[in-house]
């Protein structure tokens, strides 16, 4: 990121950091990152959720709803149950997210 910080894809980097922190249970650094890369491209559905998640599990709910508002507005149908579709992740890895997301108010 450091080498080419005007790349126009940076948000993608900077969602990678955002999961690795969420999954390493660093939800502050999550959010953090997340948020950099959902001020970027805030169309994307990933950083949308990876948002909601991390703050959910930081204790920070309303950040969490605004974030997961904006997902649901993104894609009506995202579920819980059809999370694996957007996002492939061990079973414990998935637990964590899909409880992050139902937290901030994501339906089953």
């Amino acid at each position: 990121m450091r080498l080419s910080p005007l790349d126009p894809t940076l948000y993608n980097m900077q969602i990678g950091t955002a999961l690795a922190h969420l999954l390493a249970g660093r939800f502050d650094d999550a959010s953090s990152w997340s948020e950099r890369a959902f001020r970027d491209q805030p169309n994307y559905l990933l950083a949308a959720g990876v948002v909601a998640a991390s703050n959910a599990l930081a204790g920070r709910q309303e950040k969490a709803q605004e974030a997961m508002a904006r997902l649901q507005q993104l894609d009506p149908t995202a579920r819980v149950s059809n999370l694996k579709d957007y996002i492939p992740l061990r079973r414990q890895d998935f637990a964590n997210f899909a409880e992050g997301l139902r937290m901030a108010g994501l339906p089953e």
